[in-house]
């Protein structure tokens, strides 16, 4: 039997496509805990009904404690040998679980950790997500893991990715690991379940599929201005230092952590200060021919940003006819120039649409849709490689 584990807190706009998503899985032996953690609205209510129609479904309800006391609760309750975590505003696909007990059943493997799909709200773009170590099962982690578990130097990235809930645990393990996580972290709380439970494992599994639908949502606690996040901060860092400070080999973790401490700081400043840290490092822009000729920079994210700064150090910033974004009213107060909708793309004079993004498959629906929501013609339409190197690749 597997147990699913659904922290609930003010979901119902999301939630019974998420109790959907896993009543509807292939593999049927599921034991499924909805953790109503002092909701206010109706989830409590649709938890409920729920659990009068789906013998599978138990409904725990407690005062609202946060993310990681609502886990703690579902680990107690869970009747199953292994553990699944899915948030209440995400949805999996239906034989996620099916396929990481086949996993289970072939490597008997501590941890099966399977890729994620990003589904951003805006729709703008979906992305796909994997660990960054080749698909099969480790037993040697201390040479194939750890080294770069929370940062790959080479590739500038996570080794593996702290989120919890694409992945599949034991059930007794990961109870031992909530037993000493600080219930006071409330960003970045993945991570400290997710790397403990890695140095108590003895294998993992890493699967180079995607079954999660992780939800990006602009008002969600990742992306919210909280004046807590610089204390919440000092506490992630305390709590996986005093944890890698017990392994073998304390020093290639530490140097990890303070890299990813310096992502969360980034973070923070961008949450709390408008501050996107990214816009600075080197840049290298491949759109010298285009200088001379009247344009409009689509994208005012920290690619649009290192743009617009390039073109002021060219003094080419006069040949500049807008600045357009979608999330143009919230982009307004990080840059100096008026950030416009698009929606005033037919009336403009230009010459050139220069879509300032660095990743191809965004700048391809940005392209998709200037063409057939603006009727802009192909042939104006520019996008380039950029070049970038962050301000802080290397940490000693």
């Amino acid at each position: 039997m597997v147990s699913v584990i659904v922290p609930v807190y003010n979901a119902e706009k999301y939630l019974e496509k998420c109790i959907e998503s896993i009543r509807s899985q292939t593999y049927a032996y599921l034991d499924i805990i909805l953790v109503n953690d002092g909701s206010s609205d109706s989830s409590l209510d649709i938890c409920r009904r729920y659990q009068q129609i789906d013998s599978r479904i138990r409904v725990v309800s407690q005062e609202n404690q946060g993310q990681i006391r609502a886990r703690i609760a579902g680990l107690i309750h869970a009747k199953g040998q292994l553990v699944g975590f899915v948030d209440s505003d995400d949805w999996i696909e239906p034989d996620m679980y099916e396929q990481m007990v086949l996993i289970y059943k072939k490597y008997h493997a501590d941890l099966i950790s399977t890729g994620i799909f990003r589904d951003y709200e805006d729709s703008r773009r979906n992305t796909e997500v994997y660990d960054n170590y080749p698909e099969g099962f480790y037993e040697n982690l201390d040479a194939d893991i750890y080294p770069t578990m929370l940062r790959n130097y080479k590739i500038k990235d996570f080794g593996l990715y702290c989120t919890l809930v694409n992945k599949l645990y034991l059930r007794d393990k990961l109870l031992e690991v909530y037993q000493d996580v600080n219930a006071e972290i409330f960003y970045g709380e993945d991570s400290v379940a997710l790397y403990k439970y890695c140095l108590l494992a003895h294998s993992i599994y890493v699967s180079k599929k995607s079954y999660y639908h992780y939800n990006i949502r602009n008002g969600s606690v990742c992306w919210r201005a909280d004046e807590r996040l610089p204390y919440n901060t000092y506490l992630l860092y305390q709590e996986l230092k005093k944890t890698f400070l017990n392994y073998t080999n304390p020093n290639i973790l530490l140097k990890q952590l303070r890299r990813y401490i310096l992502d969360i700081e980034m973070h923070n400043l961008q949450m709390l200060f408008d501050i996107d840290v990214n816009v600075l490092g080197k840049w290298k822009f491949q759109y010298e021919g285009y200088y001379d000729s009247r344009i409009v920079l689509y994208g005012a994210g920290k690619c649009g940003q290192a743009f617009y700064h390039q073109l002021c150090l060219d003094e080419k910033e006069e040949h500049i006819a807008a600045w357009v974004d979608e999330q143009y009213f919230d982009k307004r107060e990080q840059c100096l120039f008026d950030i416009q909708s698009p929606e005033v793309l037919p009336g403009l004079q230009y010459d050139y649409i220069i879509i300032a993004v660095m990743d191809r498959l965004l700048a391809s629906q940005i392209k998709r849709k200037l063409m057939d929501t603006y009727f802009i013609k192909e042939s104006v339409i520019v996008w380039k490689e950029v070049w970038h190197e962050a301000l802080f690749d290397e940490i000693p």
